[in-house]
């Protein structure tokens, strides 16, 4: 099979694979830092124009898609990476499948979620879901066109891409403050964003990688029998990370609004640890498809300690800068200021279980991390429906960092011995 693909380097595992995993982070960190900052901006302009309880109901129908959002990914992003890394290319069969199914997924998906809001009296957020089920169907598109350039490591070819996605989300939010300020409106700015981010992401992959996409049934086949535990997971994960959101309904949309207000100010810390996942799960399921699970197990040991050391300055950076921000230019959301400095804490954990979640699925174990992330869904609620009502907002966040915590013991405890057992059975194979 001829792909345009070719003419991008394939990976090679054991050589520098540090290094590569670092350009690569540091390239999606960088690359995305000038979109986050517009994206940002689009952010607290809705959040300063609607107010905490405008704001509030806008993150509560966002919370009740996202997880309909979430399980028509079909655990595709992941799947297809570790499909990828054993069919030694990211070819346009594979790119061309992926949008294929993701396109159908997210259009019936939108429909359930819909379906679902009517059924369980969420009238009211009727125009708002309406408007988000119509964002869900332009993300195939990108999906599909940034493949190539995270298998072949090489996010530093579409390095100023996001700045330019990140520029239309923000005039799309200054057109609705200026003509539309409402939840929808803020919304619709979000859509015409994202209809943006599919156009020039297509736009720039054919640039680079001019391969024919097309839709191959078998592979769609292989590929779903794969990924179903990976799409019961991100639907899992989704469900509980905007659980939150709708166990704070009773207190009203202002406390949804506060907590909304901390979510959002972890999303820049997250982005680090998104970057280093996307980054390194390439190289991690290129070594796992050469059988070098002794340099994987070495590999994770030292990502461990580095994301030990290096979370503690960026946190604590966010943890005073939250504050201040907060005191300076939204007074109105000072009540976000601890639930975000409890979910910081969290995020230290968070960084590590999306480290272990890489490797696992780089291992193909896709029903173990669903197990997992079941069980991560019985200890949230758990929690959850204690603190919650007693403590509003900073219970939702304890609640989270809790279960992350309890999450880093039980995915740690997995890897190093699914790792192990790996390892063994490298050993055995050895002449």
């Amino acid at each position: 099979m001829t792909s345009g693909n070719a003419q991008a380097p394939e990976p090679a595992p054991e050589l520098g694979a540090g290094r590569r995993i670092a350009r690569n982070a540091a390239s999606i960190v960088l690359g995305d830092a000038a979109g986050e900052v517009f994206n940002g901006y689009a952010i607290v302009l809705a959040a300063t124009s609607l107010g905490p309880a405008g704001f509030g109901r806008l993150s509560e129908g966002q919370a009740f898609m996202e997880p309909f959002d979430a399980l028509a990914a079909l655990g595709l992003g992941s799947v297809a990476i570790t499909m990828a890394a054993r069919r030694g290319d990211c070819d346009g069969a594979l790119r061309g499948t992926v949008w294929g199914i993701r396109q159908i997924s997210a259009i019936i998906a939108a429909l359930v979620g819909i379906l679902m809001a009517l059924l369980t009296g969420r009238g009211y957020l009727m125009p708002l879901l309406l408007v988000f089920g119509l964002n869900m169907s332009t993300v195939p598109a990108s999906l599909a066109s940034v493949m190539p350039f995270q298998f072949q490591q090489t996010i530093h070819r579409r390095i100023a891409v996001p700045a330019f996605i990140g520029l239309s989300r923000l005039v799309s939010a200054y057109a609705a403050f200026s003509v539309w300020r409402s939840p929808v409106g803020f919304q619709a700015a979000a859509l015409c964003a994202g209809l943006v981010a599919a156009g020039l992401n297509f736009w720039w992959a054919r640039r680079v990688y001019p391969t024919r996409l097309y839709f191959d049934r078998e592979l769609a086949r292989q590929m779903l029998r794969l990924g179903w535990p990976a799409a019961v997971l991100e639907f899992v994960v989704a469900l509980y990370t905007r659980a939150s959101y709708f166990l704070l309904h009773g207190a009203g949309p202002a406390v949804q609004g506060q907590y909304a207000a901390a979510d959002r100010l972890l999303k820049p810390v997250m982005a680090v640890a998104g970057a280093v996942f996307l980054s390194s799960l390439p190289t991690v399921a290129m070594l796992v498809a050469n059988r070098k699970h002794t340099v994987l197990r070495s590999s994770y040991r030292r990502s461990v300690l580095q994301v030990a050391l290096g979370f503690f300055p960026i946190a604590g950076l966010a943890w005073l800068l939250a504050s201040w921000l907060l005191h300076r230019f939204a007074p109105e959301y000072s009540g976000a200021i601890w639930p975000f400095r409890v979910l910081i804490v969290g995020a230290f954990f968070m960084f590590l279980n999306m480290l272990s979640t890489t490797y696992i699925v780089a291992l193909g174990q896709f029903r173990t991390i669903m197990f997992v992330a079941v069980c991560n869904l019985f200890v949230y609620l758990l929690l959850a429906l204690y603190l919650i009502p007693r403590y509003g907002a900073v219970g939702a966040a304890i609640a989270t960092s809790t279960m992350e915590a309890v999450n880093t013991l039980m995915q740690l405890s997995i890897v190093h011995r699914l790792l192990n057992r790996a390892v063994a059975s490298s050993a055995g194979e050895e002449p």
